[in-house]
């Protein structure tokens, strides 16, 4: 219960970061607002494995595409942020979260990045053009 009730925090969270992204992007360029938000956190990061780990940072040892997740974090504060300016937060969320379904099944389904394999199910189908047909009528409304 406490796993689901921290994700719908981060969800919270998530929404509310979508749209002051997106005012960012009256005052600063996509990659500006990218590469502050994304410094920002690796300052941090750095600072909490050097207190919680009490060692030197090593980058040995983890495999090399873990490190996309960079490019893809500035990618996706880039992308959502000027979509944000254009449709509004709830329209770029939704279509957000379709993606987010969509890459999670193929990624699960191929057991891709090390994680254990987890079949499609044809019986989610509907809960996919259920949320589909939601960003719909939030993008048409």
């Amino acid at each position: 219960m406490i796993y689901f009730l921290f994700l719908i925090l981060s969800g919270l969270l998530q929404g509310m970061m979508i749209s002051l992204n997106g005012q960012l992007g009256n005052y600063y360029s996509m990659f500006g607002i990218s590469f502050f938000v994304h410094g920002i956190a690796a300052v941090l990061l750095i600072l909490y494995l050097k207190c919680k780990e009490k060692k030197k940072i090593r980058f040995r040892g983890v495999p090399a595409y873990v490190y996309l997740v960079g490019f893809m974090g500035i990618g996706m504060v880039a992308s959502s942020s000027w979509c944000t300016l254009a449709i509004g937060a709830t329209a770029m969320t939704g279509l957000s979260v379709i993606g987010q379904m969509i890459s999670s099944a193929v990624v699960d389904h191929h057991g891709w990045f090390g994680i254990e394999k987890q079949k499609f199910n044809w019986k989610e189908l509907p809960a996919y053009l259920l949320v589909l047909a939601g960003v719909w009528l939030v993008t048409t409304g």
